[in-house]
């Protein structure tokens, strides 16, 4: 049995992905027996507070949750944003290196917060994104950048499986990082046994605006249908139908018995969402955020890896949910 280490873990607060699958890890090192305490920023506070109500918070860390539009510019909406993020990982650096001048740990772990690293100290990083999908051209310098911030850390934890087929693809290319290793998905959606439901799950995640918009655009393509429409996540004002119950955000067993229990699931295709999927073995209508590189080549991926239906941010219609509602087919799992 390894000795008890002391961890402190902290995850990039842009949308809720990046802290549900480490909200996984985080479970599986107290099951290890560690000691763990969590950095967040104050947007991140009531999720790992409901998660984890017995574990130190230290809600300092800078907000990441940055509003923008979704589209075509998306990517260079971003790099504009390029300066702002490394701010933010300059401001995590200090805090970090403050912080430690009073307590001490045996790890720090990282899910996607660049800043978070000490060279005094066994720095982790999670991620499943090693080589940078898009453009190859616009993407030289962006992937130097990433490179040259992923040799901080000592080690690198990729989500996946290492043989193929992978759920991430060619993101997580790892022949260029010595300390990378595959620690397998992460998922704290397991299947259950319970009966099945004639209902179209909608998964919200991601940044506003865009999040609130995906919900109104499939609310109104699919209550024509007359099928009943289960949404969850935070949302502005949905389109009013008997039809339709918003939820809000739902802890990871509610949402849990929602994915077991629907007959058909739409969502975006964030990494963390198709773990979960990859999980209880269902498949789900993926529609990427248009313009974000990540989600576009994962949906084409699983599309073609695995035979998902997907559709497209901007042309998503009836006749996409008619064909998609009429299959029952499901996902193989994994172990």
């Amino acid at each position: 049995m390894h000795p008890s280490k002391k961890i402190l873990f902290a995850a990039l607060d842009w949308g809720y992905g990046h802290m549900t699958r480490g909200s996984e890890r985080i479970s599986q090192f107290i099951q290890e027996g560690n000691s763990v305490e969590i950095a967040c920023s104050d947007n991140q506070e009531s999720f790992f507070r409901n998660r984890f109500p017995g574990l130190i918070l230290h809600v300092t860390l800078p907000n990441n949750h940055i509003q923008i539009e979704s589209g075509k510019g998306l990517f260079f909406k971003l790099g504009m944003r390029v300066f702002e993020f490394r701010a933010n990982w300059k401001k995590e650096k200090k805090w970090l290196q403050k912080h430690l001048e009073t307590n001490s740990y045996d790890i720090l772990y990282s899910d996607n917060r660049y800043g978070f690293y000490h060279p005094n100290v066994h720095s982790v990083m999670l991620t499943h994104q090693l080589s940078l999908p898009g453009p190859r051209l616009l993407l030289i310098l962006p992937q130097l950048v990433l490179n040259r911030n992923l040799k901080n850390f000592n080690k690198i934890e990729i989500p996946d499986f290492e043989n193929t087929p992978k759920l991430s693809g060619k993101l997580s290319s790892a022949k260029a990082y010595a300390q990378a290793s595959f620690i397998g998905p992460l998922s704290q959606i397991k299947p259950i046994q319970t009966p099945l439901k004639k209902q179209l799950l909608v998964i919200l995640s991601g940044p506003e605006p865009q999040r609130s918009r995906f919900a109104k655009d499939i609310i109104e393509e699919t209550v024509q249908l007359g099928f009943p429409i289960i949404v969850t996540g935070e949302s502005k004002p949905l389109p009013h139908s008997q039809l339709v119950k918003a939820l809000g955000y739902c802890n990871s067993s509610e949402l849990e018995q929602l994915m077991n229990e629907s007959s058909h699931i739409v969502c975006r295709s964030g990494y963390s969402t198709l773990m979960e999927l990859a999980a209880i073995g269902k498949k789900a209508l993926l529609i990427p955020t248009s313009g974000q590189f990540e989600q576009e080549y994962l949906a084409k991926y699983w599309g073609e890896q695995f035979n998902f239906p997907t559709s497209n941010d901007h042309e998503i219609s009836t006749r996409d949910f008619v064909k998609y509602l009429n299959d029952t087919s499901d996902f193989e799992r994994r172990e």
